[in-house]
């Protein structure tokens, strides 16, 4: 049988072509050759381009933009200005807002203020119409702080944006810590041993206060700077934002062991005594609070041997693994620490162990390099210590206190504590009076003002000034965005005590009675070695954990809780936190604008714009002439007229209770207005 004819297969030339969809292109098509053709950029006109910047381009990409060599990285911006005295900040008032207050009222207003904050004389001019204003700053004040509270959360991103260098500058930070507390710890398996209440549950039967009595500086081992002026200068921040991780990255070391175990038993033979850190203190107080905060910390128990009273001792709490306002704050004041203990930055005093103070002179040490004029030029960054920085010059001092309860009916109770805190500064070389403390605050709107300091910052500081038994502390206020000066603020106690009570409804004298009740429900433990620690899971309790040999479904290994997880903002992004803006601050963005803390900007013209809405008015019916009676209806009163005096009454009743009405709608939207910024302030 004949095989198959074969296929036409066509003629020879179309065949092993391209699809026909290949030719269907429109004109606009990058592979079509006429388009390529027409859009073809002749060379010579290009190379005249790249011979300079043309003026129209005023951005560029950061795909193809020049790259620091130190950092290789894309600047954030092209330019800085300084020559300039402005801070380029701005009130953010989208809606253009205006205060009730003309400018006149506002700069008096203004330097009342700044004459308290000064500790100066106000004048009698500018405090008559601060007084004269009062209404209507109050009223004006929660009108701003619920403004800006819309605006933060409307642009949390944008603000906290400068945060990430910090987060990641505070995850090496706290990489190096772990690695310490891995070698200094066996990878135990913990398990919960007991619950104790958390201090805000810890209220005796009997209303008591407790106080902190006989408190007696024992020793200070180490370099206290020598401060006669404290004022962060603004060089030295443009510097440190540059070189912030290489001043703020440094192996630390462990503070000295002031409290020597001789001295130990001699106070164990009187009664129990605590060895309270600050650090760990602060734990005991603020637990819960906030999300940046320790949560876990070591407690050892120990009964002694000559006497029934036991030894509490508290270690140094594990770092937070939460980034966020206190973690910020901490990563900026060791690098500022570490900036201004290199040669030549500051002056230093010696506290010698028998009390002995000297100034340590600086003799400066210049070596020459050797320079090869042969080497190849390699940039070097900016981070990379390029020779070895000196380690910061610390200090720690030796606090004794003691935690005396009184009750009703009851006798004077007391705890013998000890505290170990560094001490900030000196303030004068004459007399040698410690500064009780000195914060480094980030302001993390500073567009909007100076932002209340949050509860931790509030009761450290108290502690230090009391601990130290200083008169005044110092807390520098600096912008988030640039690390730019906002203000220099004193902290006393009377002031802190005030803005506790103003903003957090605490008190000092329950907040220690507190303190008394759980260290006595500590003293019931039996002794051992604990691992104290909080957890969101449980709000009202510490779990009381310690080492067990078995590893049941509940444990958790000590170096997995350690290491399981990396720090982060995400968390305190998520949270509803806020700080609100202090009424009664005034810095740098103030004083630039003119502007009154807690107000909107005033009117150029001087005039109020806070306008009613004006009522529409009705259009009033058209008079009618009055019907007749038909014959033989029933009987109707005939229509009466009012008198003039009448139609005046019922006019005066009806304006009346119109006004009553304005008068309970404007209550209604007052009362409503204060329950949402009594939510924004319990933030």
């Amino acid at each position: 049988m004949d095989k198959d004819p074969p296929l036409h297969q066509g003629n020879a030339i179309f065949r092993n072509q391209p699809s026909y969809k290949v030719f269907n292109k429109s004109f606009e098509n990058v592979n079509d050759a006429l388009y390529t053709f027409l859009n073809e950029v002749d060379p010579e006109v290009l190379r005249q381009e790249l011979r300079e910047t043309a003026d129209v381009f005023k951005s560029f990409s950061r795909i193809t933009a020049l790259r620091d060599p130190r950092t290789e990285e894309v600047p954030g911006s092209p330019h800085c200005d300084h020559s300039g005295p402005g801070s380029g900040y701005s009130f953010p008032n989208p809606q253009e807002l205006y205060s009730e207050l003309n400018l006149k009222q506002q700069a008096a207003c203004m330097r009342v203020l700044l004459s308290w904050q000064r500790s100066e004389p106000v004048d009698e001019e500018d405090f008559v119409v601060w007084q004269a204003t009062e209404k209507k700053r109050c009223n004006e004040q929660q009108r701003v702080q619920k403004h800006i509270h819309d605006h933060e959360h409307g642009h949390r991103e944008v603000i906290y944006a400068p945060m990430k260098s910090l987060v990641a500058v505070y995850r090496k930070w706290y990489e190096l810590n772990v690695k310490k507390l891995l070698k200094a710890y066996p990878n135990e398996s913990y398990v919960t041993f007991s619950g104790l209440p958390q201090l805000s549950q810890c209220k005796s039967l009997n209303s008591q206060t407790a106080s902190i009595e006989h408190v007696e500086l024992e020793r200070i081992l180490g370099r206290v700077r020598l401060w006669p002026e404290v004022e962060v200068r603004q060089k030295a921040l443009r510097t440190l934002r540059v070189r912030l991780e290489r001043y703020s990255i440094r192996e630390t070391y462990e503070p000295a062991k002031l409290l020597r175990d001789e001295e130990k038993e001699l106070e164990l033979e009187a009664g129990n005594i605590f060895v309270l850190p600050l650090d760990s203190l602060l734990m005991l107080l603020t637990s819960g609070s906030y999300i940046d905060l320790p949560t876990e910390m070591f407690v050892s128990l120990k009964a002694s041997p000559n006497s029934n009273h036991k030894c509490m001792e508290f270690q140094s709490p594990f770092p937070a693994r939460n980034c966020g306002w206190h973690t910020n704050s901490l990563v900026l004041k060791r690098a500022y620490e570490a900036f201004v203990s290199q040669p030549g930055e500051a002056k230093w005093l010696d506290f010698g162990p028998n009390g002995s103070v000297k100034e340590v002179l600086e003799k400066p040490t210049y070596k020459m390099p050797s320079i090869n004029l042969q080497m190849e030029y390699k940039p070097q960054a900016i981070d990379q210590q390029s020779f070895d920085i000196v380690d910061g010059s610390t200090n720690t001092a030796l606090v004794s206190w003691s935690l005396r309860c009184k009750g009703e009916g009851e006798q004077n109770k007391e705890f013998q504590v000890f505290s170990t805190l560094p001490i900030p500064a000196v303030r004068d070389s004459k007399d040698k009076k410690p500064l009780g403390c000195h914060f480094i605050k980030l302001e993390n709107k500073p567009d909007c003002g100076c932002e209340i300091m949050s509860k931790y910052e509030l009761i450290s500081a108290w502690l230090q000034l009391k601990l130290l038994q200083a008169e005044m502390g110092h807390c520098t206020r600096i912008s988030l965005r640039d690390f730019e000066p906002m203000m220099e603020e004193k902290l006393t106690l009377i002031s802190l005590e005030q803005q506790l009570h103003d903003y957090y409804n605490t008190s000092m004298p329950q907040l220690l009675s507190n303190l008394y009740e759980f260290l006595k429900l500590l003293d019931t433990v039996p002794g051992g070695e604990y691992l104290l620690r909080y957890s969101p899971k449980y709000k009202d309790k510490f779990l009381l954990c310690n080492a067990t040999k078995e590893a049941p479904a509940q444990s958790f290994q000590l170096h997995q809780l350690l290491t399981e997880t990396s720090p982060s903002d995400q968390i305190f992004l998520t949270q509803s936190s806020y700080l609100p803006i202090s009424p009664t601050l005034c810095g740098r963005l103030h004083t630039e604008l003119q502007l009154l803390p807690c107000a909107f900007p005033a009117k150029a013209d001087g005039k109020a714009i806070h306008r009613r809405n004006a009522a529409i008015a009705k259009p009033e019916p058209a008079a009618r002439a009055p019907g007749r009676r038909p014959r033989g209806a029933p009987g109707r009163r005939p229509v009466k007229k009012w008198t003039e005096a009448q139609t005046q009454d019922f006019r005066r009743k009806c304006k009346y209770e119109q006004k009553n009405r304005a008068r309970a709608r404007k209550k209604a939207a007052a009362n409503a207005e204060k329950v949402q910024l009594d939510k924004i302030m319990s933030l």
